[in-house]
């Protein structure tokens, strides 16, 4: 008797879809919650991205010198343009030319909005040599470097998003020449001559 029972219950299949539903579903919310993740890690990227280029854009089309309030006001630009995604930003404008007798970059002024990186000094130049696209004596370009932490909305629990993505800090590094002058300067320290 215990042995037709037994086999009566392996052959019974009700509830089976539900048993199955069951057993699937935390893999089925896992899995949402990891689209959601993915999805916003290259929205804010994106964003950013976009975000850099449109400062640098900006910054190249100025037909003045700028002013140091113009320099802080890229930052509320560039906050206002991830619409608050970038969750701690920070930005370093830099406007250097290429000097072909000494084959170095000379600098004509670094500044970040608000000191939140350190400005470049001319002996910073060389470690931007390969980021720098090659350039003709004395022409001049625009350098904005922006960079944004990430923290995920959710934690999915199977790695670490440092460990998927290389880092929880989304950089850009956006170059663009002057549109119409020479080079970009402050007001402060005006251009270098003969530029």
């Amino acid at each position: 008797m215990i042995r037709t029972s037994f086999k009566r219950f392996l052959r019974n299949e009700r509830g089976s879809v539900l048993l199955e539903f069951l057993l699937f579903f935390p893999f089925l919310i896992w899995t949402m919650i990891a689209v959601v993740v993915f999805w916003d890690v290259f929205r804010t990227i994106n964003t950013a991205q976009k975000a850099a280029y449109s400062v640098s854009d900006l910054i190249s089309r100025q037909e003045d010198n700028l002013s140091t309030s113009f320099v802080d006001g890229m930052q509320d630009v560039f906050d206002y343009l991830t619409l608050n995604t970038a969750q701690n930003s920070r930005m370093r404008i830099t406007s250097l030319y290429y000097d072909a007798d000494d084959d170095e970059y000379r600098l004509i002024f670094s500044v970040s909005p608000g000191n939140r990186l350190t400005p470049y000094v001319e002996t910073d130049l060389e470690s931007l040599r390969d980021r720098i696209p090659i350039m003709n004596d004395n022409d001049s370009v625009v350098v904005v470097e922006t960079l944004v932490d990430y923290m995920p909305p959710f934690d999915t629990g199977l790695f670490n998003l440092s460990d998927a993505l290389g880092s929880s800090v989304f950089d850009e590094f956006v170059v663009t020449p002057p549109r119409f002058r020479t080079a970009i300067c402050l007001q402060a320290a005006g251009c270098p001559v003969g530029i």
